[in-house]
């Protein structure tokens, strides 16, 4: 049985790629900067998950690609509906792509010239939302029970970071908690 896979809808060759892919197994597209397509997605993964019948979802929470070290700030939409944590092993090639040192085009050549793919797959004990529990806080008290089973750093930022400048807010918040350190508190 094939899972349900969600993802960013992309142009150009990778959007090629993505419409071969979506006739191999079943996708759910969407445009991360609209607001209208991320309400239908939640709509249709509701839908999905009503059926017992339906394949399991595979959502990468995180949103993007990262290095194998840390574990990012979750996107809330995975957590609306409702683990599996998985960690790629680098020795054979690795599945991150940095976008910043490598062109599309390379890192496909890499992956497919590759020994293997190998990750770790753990099976963590099915996590449910508590009552009074916001999709968000959910979101990361299963992020810390992923990066504790992997050993990796509980990150509290949003990996789309590396593409834009970060909230006002979050600087605040870093700013602040120098200031505590400086003053020793």
């Amino acid at each position: 049985m094939t899972s349900l896979q969600i993802g960013q809808r992309h142009g150009g060759f990778l959007g090629v790629l993505q419409r071969a892919l979506a006739r191999a197994s079943p996708h759910i597209w969407f445009e991360r900067a609209e607001a209208k397509d991320r309400l239908a997605v939640a709509q249709r993964l509701r839908q999905h998950v009503s059926n017992p019948r339906n394949p399991p979802i595979l959502i990468f929470p995180e949103g993007t690609c990262i290095n194998n070290t840390s574990v990012m700030q979750f996107k809330k939409g995975s957590f609306e509906v409702g683990a599996l944590s998985i960690q790629y092993d680098a020795r054979f090639g690795d599945a991150f792509w940095n976008s910043s040192r490598y062109s599309m085009m390379q890192y496909l050549y890499m992956m497919m010239t590759s020994w293997a793919i190998v990750c770790d797959v753990w099976y963590l004990p099915p996590m449910f939302r508590q009552e009074g529990e916001s999709a968000i806080d959910f979101a990361n008290r299963v992020k810390s029970v992923i990066a504790k089973q992997g050993g990796l750093v509980d990150l509290m930022w949003d990996g789309q970071l590396k593409r834009m400048k970060p909230k006002k807010e979050w600087r605040q918040k870093q700013q602040e908690e120098f200031t505590k350190r400086l003053k020793g508190e």
